[in-house]
């Protein structure tokens, strides 16, 4: 889960990944940006009562995007034996992130829990089982030899191994 991309999906099949999605969430950044700006207009003009109005329809746009992806991230999962789907357990990381007012604005209107609670339900009806992990250096470690290096960008390179891959997709 990320700011890039709001989920990954990628499944590993003998230990090796394959078939990595994205969801972008970029409907869900457009709506809180879009009511972001609607409500600075409207508390500037002290209409607080539209504005009360208008977070319902922003939660039920929110919420709507968000089940269509934990949807298709449940059924993704469903295709593979035996599957098992992996989170990050984001706890603290809010806390840990200030990046200043824009990005903070960005990254903290995300709904990153409302989307693994979503998933977990889906996946316990689907009887797929859920865990989450310890998000530290996941997605610096290499898949193929566990070598931990420093990643810049959106690729990690292993010195060790010679592995390039993108960082989302390395589990």
């Amino acid at each position: 889960m990320g700011e890039r991309n709001l989920a990954t999906v990628v499944a590993l099949v003998n230990g090796k990944p394959t078939k990595g999605t994205f969801f972008k969430g970029s409907k869900i950044k457009e709506v809180r940006h879009k009511y972001f700006n609607i409500r600075k207009k409207l508390q500037e003009k002290k209409r607080l009562d539209v504005v009360r109005r208008l977070s319902d329809k922003e939660r039920r746009i929110v919420n709507h995007e968000l089940h269509i992806i934990s949807k298709k991230i449940v059924e993704y999962a469903k295709q593979f034996p035996a599957p098992v789907i992996v989170m990050e357990k984001l706890t603290g990381i809010r806390e840990n992130f200030e990046k200043g007012k824009k990005l903070n604005r960005r990254f903290h209107s995300l709904p990153f829990r409302k989307l693994q609670k979503m998933v977990e339900y889906k996946a316990k009806l689907e009887g797929i089982k859920v865990r989450y992990i310890n998000p530290k250096d996941t997605s610096k470690t290499c898949h193929r030899c566990g070598y931990v290096t420093h990643v810049e960008g959106r690729e990690l390179r292993c010195p060790k191994c010679g592995l390039k891959y993108n960082r989302d997709l390395n589990q």
